[in-house]
């Protein structure tokens, strides 16, 4: 049996991960003192109510070293493989971290995947590994392989509300926050080699979505997978988008998903995003 492990920043809930026969490590996200675990003892609600009220921005660590060891050892004494999918590299030292303890295990029936993202663009890859492992045809280590070709037709665009959290988090300065929100500025952001940067920006939530309209009808989208819309705290935003979307696309079977603390501790509330694949 292969056993998919992905951490929680995938945004799959544990109820979620029950239904699908996989395993959540919960990343710790950190209040000033406070440490609570993802999935776990906070949620999307609670994590965005506790946001808007923070005086620090919170931080997200790295899952306890226990949360892989152990099921690498559960592993190496069975007959059992893994595959652990984790967020990118180029945002947390998790995938840098299991590989070190899969090194220290010996086992030669574990691998371990970069998503080189996070959120819906990590969802996608990890359903996929779901299916495939569904259909019985590939061991662990074609399985892998699989999955890091089929992530470079993975494709997530969005747009943030609020420049705050960019600014508490450093990613912004004090006069460019005071500039962009006189403005009403809303950045769009992708994932590009693993990393979230800034495409564009637009003046207005109304520009934004036109724009995130345009880039989204440019690409050429495969129907075989369901595109995903997601939110951070409040949905109003990616409804919006969804219902322009509508006017010119057909949008199939598409699913809506939240954004989690691990994105949400930067883009903050009102942001919306569409992750899809792309044909070959």
């Amino acid at each position: 049996m292969i056993r998919i492990v992905a951490d929680s920043s995938c945004d799959i809930t544990q109820e979620e991960a029950k239904k699908l026969n996989i395993e959540i490590i919960p990343l710790p996200v950190n209040f000033e003192n406070d440490t609570y675990l993802d999935g776990i003892d906070i949620d999307d609600k609670k994590f965005y109510s506790m946001l808007a009220e923070a005086k620090e921005l919170p931080t997200t660590s790295q899952p306890n070293p226990l949360d892989f060891i152990n099921r690498f050892e559960e592993v190496k004494n069975s007959d059992d493989s893994m595959l652990v999918i984790t967020l990118s590299s180029k945002i947390s030292g998790t995938y840098g971290s299991a590989c070190l303890y899969k090194n220290e295990s010996e086992c030669d029936r574990i691998e371990i995947v970069d998503s080189l993202g996070t959120v819906s663009y990590m969802r996608m890859l990890v359903m996929e590994a779901v299916a495939k492992r569904d259909e019985g045809s590939m061991d662990v280590q074609a399985l892998a392989e699989h999955l890091r070709n089929f992530q470079k037709r993975i494709k997530l665009i969005a747009f943030i509300d609020t420049l705050e959290y960019l600014h508490k988090g450093g990613r912004l300065s004090g006069a460019s926050k005071v500039f962009g929100t006189l403005l009403n500025i809303k950045p769009l952001i992708s994932i590009v080699d693993g990393e979230i940067r800034m495409i564009n920006k637009k003046p207005g939530v109304n520009k934004a979505i036109e724009q995130l309209t345009t880039d989204f009808k440019a690409c050429n989208i495969d129907a075989n997978y369901p595109i995903t819309f997601s939110y951070s705290a409040n949905p109003d935003r990616m409804n919006t988008l969804i219902e322009k979307l509508k006017q010119d696309c057909d949008l199939g079977d598409y699913q809506t998903n939240f954004i989690g603390p691990v994105v949400g501790v930067h883009v903050g509330p009102g942001a919306c995003a569409v992750t899809f694949v792309e044909k070959e």
